[in-house]
């Protein structure tokens, strides 16, 4: 049971932080709603078609170009605060709720193997999994939404919409695994409550 206790402290440290990253967030969003940004704070965008001639080697052909560019905006804005925490703010939380959900499914654990195996440990295991992968969904139909309103306030050309990063669908693949590992316990228990039944 000690790893278990272990991983639980992992966890926990890390809601911790990520409640720490919400505050950063949100006190981010004010300055930018109130104060406007300063150096080193910001939105995070995506631009296409980044002029780099002379940059690649000769004998090589470059196909495409991008950047990420940090844009602050100097004055006060509440657009551009809501738009930044539409982008940041929803991911986060998901995270947070799969991370508390976790812990709790660990909890139960160091109660012992019945704990563990149990029908509570099956509806903790699918709210995570449909949590994750909702949550996840959402998340990042709410970015892309935002990073695109956010793109025609703050760049002189529209960026075109960006695909989600290749986070989400590792999200949706755990959130997948959670359910099937659900579905196992869940299919386990009910083998053994027909053996016992029959003892």
């Amino acid at each position: 049971m000690r790893w278990i206790n272990r991983l639980e402290i992992v966890f926990t440290t890390a809601f911790v932080l990520g409640c720490l990253v919400g505050l950063a967030i949100l006190a981010q969003a004010a300055f930018l709603a109130f104060a406007g940004g300063f150096n080193g704070m910001g939105v995070q965008l995506r631009v296409p078609g980044v002029d780099i001639e002379g940059l690649v080697a000769d004998g090589v052909r470059l196909h495409s170009a991008g950047a990420d560019l940090m844009v602050t905006p100097l004055d006060p804005s509440l657009p551009i605060a809501g738009l930044y925490l539409l982008d940041t703010l929803p991911a986060l939380v998901v995270g947070l709720v799969a991370i508390r959900t976790l812990t709790r499914a660990l909890h139960r654990a160091r109660s012992g193997d019945r704990a563990l195996f149990s029908h509570a440990t099956v509806r903790l295991l699918r709210r995570l999994g449909w949590t994750v992968i909702g949550g996840t969904l959402i998340a990042a139909l709410l970015g892309v939404l935002a990073k695109a309103l956010l793109s025609s306030l703050l760049l002189t050309e529209s960026a075109p919409v960006t695909l989600p990063a290749i986070s989400t669908l590792t999200a949706i693949v755990a959130g997948a695994g959670a359910l099937a590992v659900s579905e196992i316990i869940r299919r386990g228990l009910a083998l053994l409550e027909e053996v016992e039944a029959t003892i």
